[in-house]
């Protein structure tokens, strides 16, 4: 049931950016929030802490894993696995296989003033499994004044 629920969440969540995105196109307007374009430095912050992130995933650095995970983080894998932020970093500390996720394609889409989503495409690369391709979208939000990573949801693409 949880899994329908996270499911079913994260296809909301698509629907809004894409009606976000789609009203925002429509009112013709060409800067700024209200158009849904992300600012230079919201930008470069939201990737720094990706790129934050995933290193902290290679090297198995759970106390920055911990800063930058929400406490209610719904971290769902491309297998379909479902992980909490306790479940994702024992996960990392005991079986942590990442070598690497580099983003071949990427959007940081603003949905709300304190909440972002990074969509795009990932290859997950792995110990011992070859490199996959999966489709992601990633929300952040700015929880007691400091942006954490709120849920994850990758998608392997049709062959």
């Amino acid at each position: 049931m949880r899994k329908l629920l996270i499911v079913a969440a994260v296809l909301i969540s698509l629907q809004v950016v894409h009606a976000f995105e789609q009203a925002t196109h429509a009112g013709g307007h060409e800067s700024g929030a209200a158009t849904g374009a992300v600012s230079g430095d919201l930008e470069k912050t939201i990737l720094a802490l990706e790129t934050r992130r995933i290193d902290a995933m290679v090297k198995k650095d759970l106390a920055t894993l911990d800063a930058l995970l929400a406490d209610d983080l719904s971290y769902t894998h491309s297998g379909g696995t479902i992980d909490t932020k306790a479940s994702f970093i024992t996960l990392i500390k005991e079986r942590g296989r990442y070598l690497g996720v580099d983003y071949t394609e990427k959007q940081v889409i603003p949905i709300a003033a304190n909440t972002v989503v990074v969509r795009g495409i990932a290859q997950i690369r792995l110990e011992d499994t070859p490199a996959y391709p999966v489709l992601f979208l990633d929300v952040w939000a700015v929880r007691g004044g400091t942006w954490k990573m709120v849920a994850w949801q990758a998608t392997r693409p049709r062959p």
